[in-house]
């Protein structure tokens, strides 16, 4: 299957482990003659374990469809999935989050309700992902996997030498650990740019309010002006006040090369953090940095869906569902993030199978089939494109003047 790329080439090279997987259990059955022709597809999945996922992907689909020719759709700096929908040439797959930023794309998607129980595309889905894969009653996603946010790393000797603990219940214990880590003379917590900062913030508001408080702030009218919300944001002044200071242009890379090279203790970051520090740092899972859910958040999956959806319209269709099918597919998504250890979205994964991922995977498949599952602000579908823009804004501005009551103003706001 040639793989051709517009302007940016996607490496070559999927993970050993990756190649394995694609080989676990049966696909489901094909529907119909396979497709053959182009396919363009817009991911974005341009570097890194992403990057080797969506090639593991290619894979699977090579065994599906062996006569289809990828595209890469995402050559242009145009990243919006609103963008590339409303452009009047589309792409014939595009991969946005579920939620909100699904529903905001219907308008553009074809319905997938009919073509779904025919080619069993919900096949082991869990049922509090699926509202998450439509807007209103209509199904328009297929998720290929799940990236989950709510994630606390920790360096074992750094919290060695300082007697603190890889997993506090909540921030209020966090801070503790990380005052203890402080005082031997490491920064505390790692924090990267303003993205960084909006997570830690959604993570203080979501321990503070629970789920379901948590979703209501962003709705008209949410609780911003109570006593959970001005504490959850004091908190987070706290957290900072334990970090290095905060660069414009600095990203959780950087945050993770402080806490893999033993200079800090703590870093809240997502599952996109196992990937970077084994291959990256050669650091291993489990002796050389550890993970626990982010204090307050154990009993939620906190994560960005990655769905693709359907446009209206799309010229290379037979190849387009052919692309559904490998994405919904057992093999597709074991192969997708086993390359990047993040987790199928399907649970009815067989042990064999289970048994091929990494230490924190198999930790996280059993988090994932167990946790309350709950879109990300600054990682997922929680908010659409445009409002998540803005509370990044805000986050921004927060590292500057560091006040909870303004802060608090501007996220309502956005």
């Amino acid at each position: 299957m040639p793989i051709r790329r517009r302007s940016v080439l996607l490496g070559g090279i999927a993970v050993a482990c990756a190649t394995a997987l694609t080989r676990c259990g049966p696909a489901e059955a094909d529907s119909g003659a396979a497709p053959a022709g182009l396919l363009e597809v817009a991911a974005g999945w341009t570097s890194g374990a992403d990057r080797n996922g969506l090639q593991a992907l290619l894979a699977a689909l090579k065994g599906h469809a062996p006569d289809v020719t990828f595209v890469a759709g995402d050559g242009s700096s145009e990243t919006d999935p609103a963008v590339l929908l409303a452009g009047g040439r589309p792409p014939d797959a595009v991969r946005c989050s579920g939620g909100a930023e699904l529903a905001a794309l219907a308008p553009h998607l074809e319905p997938l309700d009919a073509l779904a129980r025919t080619r069993r595309w919900s096949a082991g889905l869990p049922a509090a992902l699926r509202p998450r894969l439509r807007a209103g009653t209509t199904l328009y996603g297929v998720p290929a996997g799940v990236r989950r946010t709510n994630l606390l790393w920790s360096h074992p000797q750094a919290l060695a030498d300082a007697g603190a603990d890889p997993a506090p219940a909540d921030p209020g214990l966090l801070l503790a650990q990380l005052q203890r880590v402080t005082a031997t003379g490491r920064t505390g917590l790692a924090v990267g740019g303003p993205a960084e900062v909006l997570h830690l913030a959604e993570t203080v508001l979501l321990a503070a309010h629970g789920p379901d408080a948590f979703t209501a702030l962003w709705q008209p009218g949410g609780p911003w002006r109570t006593p959970a919300t001005a504490g959850a944001l004091r908190v987070l002044d706290a957290l900072l006040a334990h970090a290095a200071p905060v660069a414009p242009d600095a990203d959780w890379t950087d945050a993770a090369r402080l806490l893999g090279t033993g200079r800090a203790g703590y870093l809240l970051t997502g599952d996109w953090a196992d990937g970077w520090l084994r291959e990256d740092l050669g650091l291993r899972a489990g002796a050389d940095y550890r993970w626990a859910a982010a204090p307050g958040t154990a009993a939620v999956f906190q994560s960005r869906a990655d769905v693709f959806v359907l446009p209206r319209g799309a010229r290379h269709r037979a190849a387009a569902l052919a692309w559904l099918d490998v994405c919904a597919s057992l093999d597709g998504q074991v192969a997708l993030n086993g390359a990047r250890a993040a987790v199928p979205a399907r649970t009815d994964l067989p042990d064999p199978t289970r048994a091929l991922f990494g230490p924190y995977p198999r930790w996280s498949l059993d988090q994932w089939r167990s946790a309350r599952p709950l879109d990300s602000l600054t990682h997922g579908g929680l908010l659409g494109t445009r409002r998540r823009a803005a509370a990044l804004a805000a986050a921004a501005a927060f590292t500057a003047h560091r006040d909870g009551t303004r802060l608090a103003r501007d996220l309502a706001a956005a």
